[in-house]
């Protein structure tokens, strides 16, 4: 591609006049100065803890030639800048022109919220897909479309790869993309470029703000606003507090969801299971002309919402009340209050809960079906800040019989001291407490001290397959190590 194409619609000044430079061939594009070649494009993006613009002259040795930048600086001989006022905003912008905007020729969905996310997502994707429409997906999980799966290193992958994968997509005759956009995404501008057809708010409340993330939950609940500044249409959680403020700063048209307040689509008459063998929910979708039942095969109010959020995108784009409702009725979300029927005599449920907000449901959750005592596994992530851990320390105290606290993606923190900080929220809890610093220790502690009709919650890790552990991701599994926990447990 010609550097004038790569540029174009982006305001931009330069070392070289604009005749000398617009006809010289670019290749592709790198952001880490380890993948630059030769007639490659460099683009010195500023990061969580990392300034491009120090790694240039890395980039140039390994051939690139042409560069982007937001400081006025010198560069190596025979070097071309491009100056411009941000490149992170820059960067999605010469993505999109590179694969030819291809968000364009896609039904693209982007849901953002604390919590709700990929569970709706997937929910989203089952039912485009039984309506017979193929759909891709971004997310926490990882991309998927077709047979093609990738792993994703953020929920919203930086920008040129998300315009990657979404012309792989296209390539691959997706008609649909659902995806998880985060607060961090859209602050970071990796979805400037995208065309939302619809945008999804969940929920929001206090979390990822911190010295990496966000310096305040203004600036938190300003970057989930800006999708729906991007998106041509809304569906909004009409009964999150901060919905009003979302709506009054949408540039999106709006449709609203809820079980409390008045909103177009409604969930009334809710019946949970009393059966925690067979976890669902029951309720009728009422809006001013319907009134359709469904059922669920998770439980809980966020269940619901989730489900509700679902049911408007399907009949934003008009599938039919039977195709949803079969969906539903089925659907399940790997790590997602998940049950695994390893022990007949008490039970075991896997879920993602890692701050204060999903903890406390799914704890609220699972104490309604009255289990004998309720046991919480769950730690906190590392280089993170002490509210956080605070904050499940005290549900975990006040709400649980017996609590474990060990590692939980520690980084290059002790997991002993994490454990110790959040030990402090049992001082005069009735909750007996166990400290487990190794995680596959702890499961087994769990499963080991179950007795009849007990509950015993793993709670932060969900899907997925790794601790990280001084800046590594080591392979580790929730649901194997209680798998086999329980096998060693029935087999002695």
């Amino acid at each position: 591609m010609k550097l004038k194409e790569l540029l174009k619609d982006i305001k931009f000044s330069s070392n070289m006049n604009l005749s000398e430079i617009e006809d010289i061939n670019i290749k592709d594009i790198a952001y880490n100065s380890m993948s630059a070649k030769v007639d490659y494009i460099f683009v010195a993006i500023v990061g969580e803890t990392v300034d491009g613009h120090k790694y240039i002259d890395s980039a140039y040795e390994n051939g690139a030639r042409v560069f982007v930048v937001s400081k006025d600086m010198d560069l190596p001989k025979g070097s071309v800048k491009i100056l411009v006022n941000d490149t992170r905003f820059v960067l999605s912008k010469m993505s999109s022109n590179l694969f030819g905007n291809p968000s364009k020729e896609l039904k693209v969905i982007g849901i953002t919220g604390t919590k709700g996310k990929t569970t709706t997502s997937n929910y989203i994707k089952a039912i485009l897909e039984k309506a017979g429409f193929s759909a891709g997906i971004i997310g926490t999980n990882g991309v998927f479309y077709g047979e093609i799966k990738e792993e994703s290193k953020n929920t919203t992958p930086e920008s040129y790869e998300l315009q990657r994968i979404l012309r792989q997509m296209v390539v691959y005759g997706m008609k649909f993309v659902v995806m998880e956009v985060s607060s961090g995404g859209l602050k970071m501008n990796r979805v400037d470029h995208i065309s939302f057809d619809l945008g999804i708010f969940t929920n929001i409340s206090r979390d990822h703000i911190g010295p990496k993330e966000h310096p305040d939950f203004k600036d938190y609940l300003d970057s989930k606003v800006k999708l729906f500044k991007l998106a041509k249409h809304g569906i909004i959680n009409k009964d999150d507090k901060h919905a009003g403020y979302i709506i009054d700063n949408a540039k999106s048209t709006i449709d609203t969801f809820s079980i409390y307040k008045k909103s177009d689509f409604k969930a009334v008459d809710i019946k949970l299971s009393q059966d925690i063998k067979h976890l669902g929910s029951s309720f009728i979708c009422k809006t001013d002309n319907e009134k359709d039942s469904y059922k669920i095969a998770s439980p809980g109010t966020f269940s619901i919402y989730n489900s509700l959020a679902s049911i408007v995108t399907a009949r934003y784009f008009e599938i039919d009340y039977g195709t949803i409702k079969n969906v539903l009725k089925d659907v399940n979300v790997s790590g997602r209050v998940e049950l695994l029927p390893i022990l007949d005599y008490a039970s075991v449920v896997l879920d993602f809960a890692h701050n204060e907000v999903s903890l406390k449901n799914i704890i609220e959750t699972l104490k309604e079906y009255k289990p004998n005592r309720l046991i919480c596994l769950i730690g906190s992530v590392g280089n993170r800040s002490f509210l956080r851990r605070k904050e499940m320390g005290d549900i975990a105290a006040r709400e649980c019989d017996v609590c474990i606290l060990t590692s939980d993606n520690p980084d290059y923190e002790d997991p002993m001291q994490i454990i110790d900080e959040m030990s402090e929220s049992f001082r005069g809890s009735n909750c007996l407490l166990i400290k487990e610093a190794d995680r596959k220790e702890a499961i087994k502690k769990g499963i080991n001290i179950l007795k009849k009709d007990d509950l015993l919650l793993l709670a932060g890790k969900g899907h997925e397959t790794y601790q990280l552990i001084e800046g590594e991701k080591r392979y580790f599994n929730d649901k194997e190590v209680a798998i086999n926990a329980a096998k060693e447990l029935l087999k002695n």
